[in-house]
């Protein structure tokens, strides 16, 4: 898998239940996480990092999903040697992807976690 393939996979699911249901994702080889119980107020993408800090995947390759604004979702590749991004908009139309240089929200292994 690569990361257009899972922004596609991403995409299905936002299809059939909308972006503003789809909870935090991370597929670190078989592993499949969906992030639930995110305490009220707790910003979703933060929520994303910790749980991969937890996890113990700052150095290792896993793709992760989350909300990242009203009608959006960001999705990405992490590496320990950097970080690729996607993000699926949802328009009246339906649901367009971009790439993305850099998410400024996105702190894992920039010194934050180490």
């Amino acid at each position: 898998m690569d990361l257009q393939e899972f922004t596609h996979i991403t995409l299905a699911v936002l299809e059939d239940q909308g972006a503003a249901a789809y909870a935090p994702t991370i597929i670190a080889g078989e592993t499949v996480q969906v992030i639930q119980g995110i305490p009220e107020g707790m910003d979703h993408r933060e929520a994303l990092q910790e749980t991969a800090v937890r996890l113990g995947l700052e150095q290792s390759e896993f793709y992760f999903g989350v909300r990242s604004g009203p009608g959006e979702v960001t999705t990405g590749f992490h590496t320990p040697a950097c970080t690729r991004f996607q993000r699926i908009s949802e328009m009246r139309q339906g649901f367009v992807v971009s790439d993305l240089e850099a998410c400024d929200w996105w702190t894992l292994g920039q010194g934050r976690d180490q």
